[in-house]
């Protein structure tokens, strides 16, 4: 890789900011996952992503949501951290919680930079290990985050999730 490449690749594509100090946002990030999750068996009401989004937008405890913010102010991807995410498996905490990048963003470093904040975040609160429930070609990107596969699951729905884990 040239020097300029290598310049490119390290510079931050995003600010990456708490989605609590960014209020404003709460909306755009809603309505970001309820077009890409928002029909069955996922709730299919904009209010209901958007309400969601706003109770995961902690600060300083669990859970928590950071938005990654390109230079013209705008929301192009969120991720959040919570105490749990399927009932199958509430004795592990905590899990990623709607990873989401614009999908004109995705494959430019915005959702590395988000799990990057977000692991951080994490391990200077004292967790030692997350977890993620995802399923599709989400799989590969945490993968290629350094996350590991440890189960998969056959929901009732006949939905298969995909369960990772990273040590932090």
């Amino acid at each position: 890789m040239s020097d300029s490449q290598d310049q490119i690749s390290s510079t931050p594509v995003v600010s990456v900011e708490l989605l609590a100090d960014n209020p404003d946002l709460v909306s755009a990030i809603g309505e970001m996952r309820w077009r890409e999750w928002g029909h069955p068996p996922e709730p299919d009401s904009l209010d209901w992503w958007v309400d969601v989004t706003s109770r995961e937008a902690g600060r300083d405890d669990l859970p928590v949501t950071w938005v990654a913010i390109d230079n013209l102010g705008q929301a192009v991807g969120a991720v959040g951290l919570g105490e749990f995410d399927i009932e199958e498996r509430r004795d592990r905490s905590p899990w990623v919680l709607g990873m989401i990048v614009a999908v004109q963003r995705r494959g430019m470093g915005v959702g590395g930079q988000l799990m990057g904040t977000l692991e951080s975040w994490a391990r200077h609160h004292g967790y030692s290990r997350a977890w993620v429930a995802t399923g599709g070609r989400a799989v590969d990107f945490y993968q290629k985050c350094g996350w590991e596969l440890a189960e998969l699951i056959n929901r009732p729905s006949g939905e298969i999730v995909s369960i990772l884990t990273k040590s932090l």
